[in-house]
């Protein structure tokens, strides 16, 4: 099927939805928002989709790019692809081998001009064009499309073009006997680079999300996107501080392959920190073998608060004990943790030079809770807790009483407890 001009709705419809497409850019609503919207839109323009498939790359510790999936009957799908998962892939898909090429062709510096950014590859699904040299694509020919377009869009970054490291694909197929018209074929070449635009926008926002939530946290990443970085404002919140150290890693660090050891780190500690993130607790940072947390009091039970962060330190303890089994039973070298629990109120906000900041918090209760740590090793217990934390908990038939006991830097000794 042919034709030299697009019919009169259908023009109507498109330009609808690039004025669309402007608008999400500037709401940067989610991505399947957007990829979902973008192919109603398409279909309510008279253009018969049949399918549309979305992939995109993303920045996360898990996982290297998504997918979403739309169809005419209403399926809606999304997928999520861990690291390497790319480079498994082979000469059998198109899109791999679109990618590919477009990867080849921003080589060029000529391919750098506005009009050449998204690439486009098309196969008559009816005439058999790519059948024979994708499985995936004879898949759908037998399930009825006859048409198949893939669009190839790479996103920008440093000044250059990197379509295999960042960007996104688009595959749009129809079922309508004699494919997509010419004219909307151009049509949707030329409204694909807005659709692109939108689309980064959403996958970006989503990828600063996760970058600063991973690497500052849950509640910093929201204020820092907030914008939340003036230097030195801070605030004075009441909270549960936990602090937990790995006790033999500096020895193993010495003794152990490097691999070994970042891969052991990262097993114990998270053991530590998943359990303080699943009840509540935030994780303000690493240090070393180590970590400090907070549960923020807010307008919550103090004493239901404390209970959240005595229950996530007794986990940590708890997972730590199995990884220890496992390990000891492989005959590899093992740790122990050892964790602090005290209360007060702390300064939470932005420290640090003009061009470097830390949020975090900062106070004598931080101190205190450091120095308690210390005292596990000294006292040979896993946990210490202080007077304070077992105050607010309200609950002190849970400890037993280890005792006066000097903290380095506090003039007064400080009772402190573990749990019974």
């Amino acid at each position: 099927m042919t034709a030299e001009a697009l019919l009169p709705g259908t023009a109507a419809g498109l330009a609808a939805l690039r004025h669309w497409l402007g608008n999400q850019a500037l709401l940067a609503g989610t991505v399947q928002d957007v990829a979902e919207g973008f192919a109603d839109r398409v279909l309510a323009a008279g253009i018969p989709l049949w399918r549309a498939y979305l992939s995109a790359t993303t920045l996360h510790p898990d996982m290297e790019s998504f997918g979403l999936t739309w169809t005419r009957d209403g399926g809606r799908e999304s997928e999520m692809y861990g690291h390497g998962s790319w480079g498994k892939l082979s000469n059998s898909s198109p899109i791999y081998a679109a990618v590919v090429a477009a990867r080849e062709a921003a080589k060029d510096p000529a391919a750098a001009r506005a009009d050449d950014l998204v690439p486009l590859t098309r196969y008559r699904l009816e005439r058999g064009e790519g059948v024979e040299e994708f499985p995936i694509l004879a898949e759908f020919r037998d399930g009825g499309a006859t048409d198949y377009l893939c669009f190839v869009i790479p996103f920008g970054f440093d000044g250059g073009l990197h379509p295999l490291r960042t960007g996104a694909t688009v595959t749009l197929a129809t079922d309508r006997p004699g494919g997509f018209t010419d004219a909307e074929v151009r049509a949707l070449d030329e409204v694909m680079p807005v659709f692109g635009a939108a689309a980064r926008i959403s996958i970006d926002l989503a990828a600063f999300r996760t970058v600063l939530t991973t690497y500052l946290g849950r509640d910093v990443g929201q204020r820092v996107l907030r914008g939340e970085i003036r230097r030195g404002a801070v605030e004075t919140i009441s909270a549960a501080i936990l602090v937990g150290d790995l006790r033999g890693f500096t020895a193993l660090a010495d003794a152990m392959p490097r691999d070994q050891l970042v891969a052991m780190l990262d097993d114990y500690l998270d053991a530590l920190a998943t359990p303080i993130e699943h009840r509540g607790g935030q994780v303000l940072k690493f240090m070393g073998d180590g970590l400090l947390a907070t549960f923020a009091f807010a307008e919550d039970d103090t004493a239901e608060t404390c209970g959240r962060a005595l229950a996530a330190a007794a986990e940590a303890l708890e997972r730590i004990a199995a990884i220890n089994l496992r390990r000891a039973a492989e005959g590899a070298p093992v740790m122990t943790l050892d964790v602090a629990l005290h209360v007060g109120d702390v300064l939470y906000g932005n420290v640090g030079s003009g061009q470097r900041l830390d949020f975090t918090i900062i106070g004598p209760a931080v101190n205190e809770a450091a120095r308690l740590e210390h005292l596990c090793s000294v006292l040979n217990v896993p946990m210490v807790v202080s007077h304070r934390f077992v105050e607010a908990l309200a609950a002190p038939e849970r400890f037993r009483c280890l005792g006066l006991q000097t903290l380095r830097g506090v003039r007064a000794p400080v009772e402190v407890f573990t749990p019974a």
